[in-house]
């Protein structure tokens, strides 16, 4: 259950207080289950087996068709025509470099273009993917926002964790890690939480409780991802 306590009340209780951060407060446990998850600590100990990391990849590739998608439609609802830069610029290093990498790493694992172009998605996925969509799409640019920032925030925590240990040797997953600890993504990710906070802090308190249900929905579909694409990691 969400926790009862509102923004004002949480901005009552420190002058320093952002709307992001009671986002995650109000994430609790699931925050904590997506960012510290055990496929996370086995990709930074180079100990995921190719067969998780391979469904793993298959299933995230087929939900990154549609964030691409979901950055579409927030780059036609930002506001400036700054937000609409940096939301351009994402999407544009999501369909090239990223998708690079995609492509090299499938080549590594033995998986073939008409077997990663054709997956379909696993039900986590779909819920997941369903979810973005629809708050980019159908819903206001907060609600699209919210749930981008979960999504890319839960990646940068774990990421930025797992790079402080030795680099793992396989390439695709110590790529998968430095594409999201690196300065750039880094700077991605502090944006979107300066335009979450300067949006959020903005809406009428029905509208931040929506708001809030949406990112903790995201943490909650993140941890499940991981957990439905690597049955092995949590054995």
């Amino acid at each position: 259950m969400l926790s009862e306590t509102t923004f004002a009340d949480y901005q009552a209780q420190s002058a320093n207080a952002s709307f992001s951060d009671w986002l995650v407060l109000s994430a609790g446990a699931s925050w904590l289950n997506a960012i510290n998850h055990p496929f996370t600590q086995a990709v930074g100990d180079d100990t995921i087996s190719d067969a998780d990391y391979a469904r793993y990849l298959l299933e995230d590739y087929s939900f990154i068709k549609d964030l691409a998608s979901s950055l579409g439609y927030l780059v036609a609802k930002a506001p400036t025509m700054e937000a609409k830069g940096v939301l351009a610029a994402f999407l544009a290093q999501l369909t090239s470099s990223e998708n690079d990498y995609f492509i090299r790493s499938f080549a590594a694992l033995g998986i073939d273009e008409q077997t990663y172009q054709g997956a379909g998605q696993g039900e986590v996925t779909r819920a997941t993917a369903a979810t973005l969509l629809s708050a980019a799409g159908k819903a206001k640019y907060e609600d699209g926002l919210a749930c981008l920032l979960c999504a890319e925030w839960v990646y940068r925590e774990w990421c930025t964790r797992e790079a402080r240990k030795p680099r793992p040797e396989r390439f695709y997953l110590a790529e998968w890690i430095e594409l999201h600890d690196n300065p750039a993504f880094l700077r991605f990710v502090d944006w979107l939480r300066a335009e979450v906070d300067r949006v959020g802090a903005t809406l009428p308190e029905w509208r931040q409780r929506e708001v809030r249900e949406r990112f903790v929905r995201m943490c909650e579909l993140e941890a499940a991802f991981f957990s439905a694409v690597s049955p092995e990691a949590q054995a």
